[in-house]
């Protein structure tokens, strides 16, 4: 039952955004669906980081609970709303420093890059993000709670929620919720984190609230404006294969700027943007609170 519920989440909020995104979009020149620069290997993630990563999940927390001799009963014996609400809390601001770690560590955002690196957004883009950073994210965040013995209903009902928050902020369709970005997350906020500038980039790191952001100074809203151009400067090259995506964590994003300098080729669907001498770097970062790392 379970199960259902998020894939009656998951189609949808994929067919709604997929429906909407021609009546307002945040870029006219984007292809959508299956037309679109890497599609089949978003579905590819879709299918790896959704039902396969989840089973894996399950296996492992079944796994390190027969090690652990006792559950601890404090959550499970709470109300449902005081689960989700501490799940939902804890979840949004753990994911906020995952996501500003992810952009500082120049490993993690060998991992991450894969999710920036798209050129083309649709709702579908959401899922476009390296198999390591789904694991991260259980691990962190998921397995605890589940071993803590929360209540797996609380996880379907934010998962849901969550999924369909993604298509949205992903979707190429313009929406404005005013005054509600200084709360929510919205598609506005969330499409500058995936501008090519570094002022855009390097900001708008929350989930569903955007009040960590806001409180770590790291929030960015030009009101009423939209990014001309999204990914990340001199990766237009970067592979629409999903293997290759896989294994793209071995370059750094100069051999992979370097890399796409030298080649000849260019396939006919690339922006034909000049590409950059060099990457985004985490020095570029908006003022406000310092980052824990820095990127190299």
């Amino acid at each position: 039952m379970n199960f259902l519920i998020l894939i009656a989440a998951f189609f949808t909020g994929l067919v709604v955004f997929h429906l909407l995104e021609p009546i307002a979009p945040v870029i006219r020149s984007y292809r959508a669906g299956v037309g679109r620069r890497g599609y089949f290997a978003d579905v590819i993630h879709v299918i790896v980081n959704g039902p396969v990563l989840s089973g894996v999940t399950d296996l492992v927390v079944a796994c390190i609970a027969l090690l652990i001799p006792t559950q601890l009963p404090a959550i499970s014996g709470w109300p449902w709303w005081l689960q989700f609400g501490v799940f939902f809390v804890f979840n949004d601001l753990a994911r906020y420093w995952l996501h500003r770690w992810y952009h500082a560590s120049p490993l993690l955002w060998r991992i991450h890059r894969v999710h920036h690196t798209v050129v083309e957004m649709d709702a579908l883009s959401v899922f476009r993000f390296h198999v390591g950073e789904a694991i991260i994210k259980n691990g962190v965040i998921f397995v605890p709670f589940q071993l803590l013995g929360l209540d797996d209903t609380v996880i379907v009902a934010y998962s849901s929620l969550d999924i369909v928050k993604g298509f949205w902020h992903h979707a190429n369709l313009r929406t404005y919720i005013g005054p509600l970005n200084y709360l929510f997350n919205s598609a506005e906020l969330h499409w500058w984190h995936h501008s090519v500038e570094a002022r855009g980039q390097l900001s708008n790191y929350g989930s569903v609230l955007s009040i960590w952001d806001w409180l770590f100074g790291t929030a960015y809203w030009p009101r009423g404006q939209w990014p001309d151009r999204i990914g990340v400067e001199g990766m237009d090259g970067f592979p629409d294969d999903y293997l290759s995506q896989l294994v793209s964590v071995k370059q750094s994003d100069a051999e992979i700027i370097a890399a796409a300098s030298a080649s000849s080729t260019a396939t006919p669907s690339s922006p034909t943007h000049a590409i950059a001498p060099a990457p985004i770097v985490a020095a570029d970062f908006p003022t406000g609170a310092p980052l824990p790392g820095a990127r190299t």
